[in-house]
């Protein structure tokens, strides 16, 4: 798979999974490269990162009430066979299936 078919791959599972991104930061692919998984072992991956949308809230007059930034994660797929993994986010880890572990 080239790196565009990986990050569509991406888009589309986050999309299953209602797992939203912040279009305006677009997602970016890595090269190959080895990366020790949460389990201690190593493979090799591809890494597509990518931004969470930020969440405004404003009042009657449009003033800015309530902000949560969006935060940067990256997929991790497995290179021999393109499976994903799981996404990484600041707060744990969301599985392929869409449930999470949080830290």
């Amino acid at each position: 798979m080239t790196k565009n078919e990986i990050i569509e791959k991406v888009k589309k599972h986050m999309q299953l999974i209602k797992l939203e991104y912040d279009s305006d930061f677009g997602f970016k692919c890595s090269d190959r490269e080895i990366e020790e998984l949460r389990d201690e072992t190593k493979k090799e991956i591809y890494k597509v990162s990518f931004h969470t949308p930020s969440h405004i809230e404003r009042d009657k007059k449009g003033e800015i009430t309530s902000l949560i930034e969006g935060y940067y994660c990256c997929c991790l797929i497995d290179a021999s066979n393109n499976e994903i993994l799981y996404y990484i986010k600041p707060q744990g880890y969301i599985e392929a299936d869409g449930t999470g572990h949080w830290i």
